[in-house]
């Protein structure tokens, strides 16, 4: 390590983080299909709008960080242009490149097929290490509810689209059934050994976040019909 300021994180540059409104984000979407950038009049073209009304809106995104302006040279006497260009990254790509890296760095370690009792521990280890990392570690709920409010937060935040399903008992801790995954691309499935590190990090989430007292747990199974997977959860419901 130099000592030196490093580049800053590139979720910085997601559009949630900049919160930027549909037009801005409309105004973005149209320069990004620019490689090299666009100057303002370039940009007013493709959206059908006036050059002073797209410069007015390059110069809030310029603002909040999501474009990037830079000069070019004058031509003649004139006065020099403007080009901008995207700062954005696209969070398909990157999630792809994620999915990608975290299955070849998987591979190494063992065989992603196999389905032995030690490499699904491994694997959930690996998941609750992962989960750790991410300071899943927090105060413990108040309720077995809260726990599982949380939850519910951590797997949609991460992709999942969770929904609770049913239960015939008012009192039963209910299944919940998770309708998207992050390890899912084009018609790419994931392996065993991925479902499981998935199983131990959203283990360890639970349990980090449960009632002091209260021993709660749950079992993933991978592809369980519908389209989804589905989480089901045990332990302590009263509180």
């Amino acid at each position: 390590m130099t000592g030196d300021p490093a580049p800053r994180p590139a979720t910085d540059l997601f559009p949630e983080h900049l919160q930027l409104s549909l037009k801005q984000r409309e105004v973005l979407d149209a320069l990004q299909s620019f490689p090299r950038g666009a100057r303002s009049f370039e940009l007013a073209e493709q959206l059908g709008m006036h050059v002073n009304t797209a410069r007015g809106h390059l110069d809030e995104l310029v603002a909040r960080g999501a474009v990037r302006v830079s000069s070019l040279p004058a031509e003649g006497r004139g006065r020099p242009s403007y080009i901008f260009q995207v700062r954005v990254p696209d969070n398909r790509t990157v999630a792809d490149e994620y999915v990608s890296l975290v299955e070849v760095l998987a591979g190494m370690l063992t065989d992603t097929t196999s389905t032995t009792p030690e490499n699904m521990d491994r694997a959930r280890e690996i998941g609750r290490a992962w989960a750790r990392r991410m300071g899943v570690r927090v105060e413990p709920a108040r309720s077995h509810s809260e726990t599982l409010d949380r939850l519910f937060v951590r797997l949609r935040d991460m992709g999942f689209d969770p929904v609770a399903l049913p239960t015939e008992r008012p009192e039963a801790t209910p299944s919940v059934a998770l309708h998207s995954c992050p390890f899912i691309t084009g018609d790419s499935l994931p392996s065993p050994f991925i479902c499981a590190i998935h199983e131990g990090f959203i283990d360890e989430s639970l349990s980090a976040s449960a009632p002091r007292g209260r021993a709660v747990s749950l079992n993933l199974r991978p592809f369980a019909g519908d389209g989804t997977c589905l989480v089901e959860i045990s332990g302590d419901r009263n509180g």
